[in-house]
């Protein structure tokens, strides 16, 4: 079955998909944080043999030559994400450029710009964070930081869009079994650096900061304070994305990704968690449907990699591409 858009019947919200969906800009900014022991994959029933790992990826043809692989990616994982990239590796090889959301390996030597962006979240003196969290939140969200060895007395100098980012990198740190260090996206850059591929940015580093930087505050004290809440809980629901992904089981996958409004949640606070989905994927999910159609006709084959929360549902780019005209086919591993 179809994974139908969560927020059609205003019970549930991308909120987990969002909250992977921007890991690559945060790792930038804290160094994928405290480096943490190597952990076995969870053990549960879908922990893949290497024969069994086939991540979601589609072939995309235009019925005038154009192609190019889409693959859907999840911005943390474990050292499975090696055998991940060789199970790639043919389709890689197939193509000339690999084209993901932006290109961490360039915009981490990039210190200017990486400064100008950081700058988007800052406060500039007028406020702190402790001004703007409730109290309770802050003192969770501080303690979340401290014990995954991320917290520096600066941030309180920074607003609730970066903060956000970082309670959700503490409890992917210390409350589940993947990093962003194992990040199929970085590995995936690699690859293509590794064999002379160009690396093409669908958006930008700035883009994307820009967009989390014009979020409103309370929507980020929501997120933050749910997240402080149940920290164990989002560790379980990272990991279980995780195998699920691994698996290719798109139904499971679908699920993860998404969460149900709870009943405490207002009228208005279920609007703003409407909203954000609405600015953080279904607009962009447009944008990327645009660049797909600029490789396809470029002649080139290129292998586009976005956050799996981009190709999947009712106004991600399976079914974007397929209304355009495309044919988009789930390709069968071998």
């Amino acid at each position: 079955m179809k994974p139908m858009k969560p927020t059609n019947n205003r019970t549930a919200y991308r909120c987990i998909c969002l909250l992977l969906a921007m890991m690559i800009t945060l790792c930038v900014f804290t160094g994928c944080g405290a480096k943490k022991p190597e952990q076995a994959p969870a053990d549960t029933e879908e922990t893949a043999d290497a024969a069994d790992i086939s991540p979601l990826l589609w072939r995309v043809t235009d019925g005038r030559g154009g192609e190019m692989y889409l693959f859907g990616t999840i911005h943390a994982g474990d050292d499975r994400n090696d055998t991940v990239i060789e199970r790639l590796s043919p389709y890689l090889d197939e193509c000339e450029n690999v084209a993901v959301e932006f290109d961490i390996v360039a915009y981490q030597k990039d210190l200017t710009q990486m400064m100008v962006d950081m700058k988007k979240y800052f406060l500039f003196g007028v406020k702190r964070i402790n001004d703007i969290l409730p109290e309770e939140t802050y003192e969770k969200a501080k303690e979340l930081l401290k014990k995954s060895g991320t917290y520096l007395p600066v941030y309180d100098e920074y607003g609730p869009a970066l903060w956000s980012q970082l309670v959700d990198n503490a409890v992917i740190s210390d409350y589940s079994g993947i990093s962003t260090e194992n990040a199929i996206d970085t590995k995936l850059i690699n690859y293509a650096y590794d064999h002379g591929m160009p690396v093409l940015d669908i958006e930008s580093a700035s883009f994307q900061s820009s967009l989390l930087a014009r979020i409103p505050d309370s929507t980020y004290i929501i997120l933050i304070d749910r997240t402080v809440s149940d920290p164990e809980g989002d560790g379980a629901r990272y990991d279980a994305l995780y195998e699920s992904w691994l698996a290719g089981n798109e139904d499971k996958v679908s699920e993860a990704l998404t969460e149900e409004f709870s009943e405490e949640y207002t009228e208005e606070e279920i609007a703003l968690l409407e909203d954000y989905d609405k600015i953080l994927i279904t607009d962009r999910n447009v944008g990327m449907a645009d660049k797909a159609e600029e490789y396809l006709a470029s002649g080139e084959k290129t292998f586009f990699a976005v956050g799996t929360g981009h190709v999947l549902y009712e106004d991600g780019l399976v079914d974007l591409l397929t209304e355009r005209g495309y044919t988009v086919e789930r390709v069968e591993w071998n």
